[in-house]
């Protein structure tokens, strides 16, 4: 029997009402919220936050709240303090709320313990940046943090993000300089049928993070009748920490390539050993030797010169071989 679209969207949405956890049928749970305390706290900040955290827990329907008597101190109640006077009034739970005052911020924490054992029911805190304007908004994130049984981090709702939470992140600056560079290939398995130096030159960038570097570059070489062009990325790890240090890395390249065929570009992967000398300097020496290895190949000429179409019959040759590198940054 075909159901109508009104029964099933009163369906899906009466669903959705009563798995709310905004939703609550089951009896109040009593809960005893002590004095509060803090350091370097006025005590009517104190008073003002116990009545601020009250109207959030009674609002949600979720809570009868009650208040022993005692003025705010300086001391936090221990979990057996907490949970006699708990016991005492009959509540299920104590709640202790607790300001920490420091520079231009604070820590507000909100700590719930079982009535009968003292045990950690629930526990959490939240920094405030933005003054005592700020209390409210926490004071509220921590009752519905402690509400749905999630951390205070991840039950922000729209009016509950804090001015702390909407700053960039703070970020470490990298040390950078830019450099030229003079390099050699050396390589084997060419259509040349014999090893010929490749010489060449470029510019690079290298961004030093302290536990790692990283750099691009861009390359030309010439020379014996062949060529390269080049664009790479290389990370490597710093062995030491020093002005001058060995590194590890790899390098991966986008070339094109005529070493004595009819040229092909595509992926090299190098795997590179060096050293750098200047690094907390302005004025960086660095030396490397790599061994590349081209993921493409290039096909030999035929046999009466180079074919104006490459000619797929002829021979393929996929380099390999030492790179040698020698570069100035500054």
């Amino acid at each position: 029997m075909k159901k109508p679209l009104p029964f099933i969207l009163f369906f899906a949405f009466s669903t959705i009402f009563w798995m709310s956890p905004a939703v609550s049928w089951a009896a109040p749970r009593v809960v005893a919220l002590l004095p509060p305390s803090g350091d370097n706290v006025a005590p009517d900040i104190l008073r003002a936050c116990r009545d601020i955290l009250k109207d959030h827990l009674q609002r949600t329907g979720a809570y009868t709240v009650l208040e022993p008597s005692g003025a705010p101190t300086a001391e936090e109640p221990t979990a057996a303090e907490a949970a006699k006077q708990a016991a005492a009034l009959g509540a299920e739970q104590a709640l202790v709320l607790r300001l920490i005052h420091f520079g231009s911020s604070a820590r507000v924490r909100l700590t719930a313990y079982a009535a009968g054992s003292g045990q950690v029911v629930y526990w959490d805190s939240m920094v405030i940046s933005g003054g005592p304007d700020e209390l409210d908004t926490v004071i509220q994130r921590l009752a519905h943090a402690m509400l749905i049984g999630k951390p205070v981090r991840d039950s922000a709702e729209i009016d509950t993000v804090t001015e702390k939470e909407t700053n960039n992140l703070a970020r470490r600056t990298a040390n950078k300089s830019f450099g030229i560079h003079l390099f050699t290939y050396l390589p084997f398995n060419t259509p040349a049928g014999s090893m010929t130096a490749l010489p060449g030159g470029g510019l690079f960038w290298l961004y030093d993070a302290r536990s790692w570097m990283a750099d691009v570059a861009v390359d030309v070489g010439a020379g014996n009748n062949h060529g390269a062009f080049a664009a790479s990325i290389g990370g490597y790890y710093p062995l030491l920490r020093e002005d001058f240090t060995p590194y590890l890395g790899g390098v991966v390249r986008w070339a094109y390539m005529s070493l004595g065929g009819q040229g092909a570009s595509g992926i090299v992967l190098q795997p590179t050993a060096g050293v750098l000398l200047g690094r907390l300097s302005s004025v960086q020496l660095r030396a490397e030797v790599g061994y590349f290895i081209n993921t493409f190949g290039e096909r030999e000429n035929s046999p009466m010169g180079v074919a104006v179409v490459p000619s797929p019959d002829l021979p393929k040759h996929y380099s390999h071989g030492f790179l040698l590198n020698v570069g100035l940054g500054f």
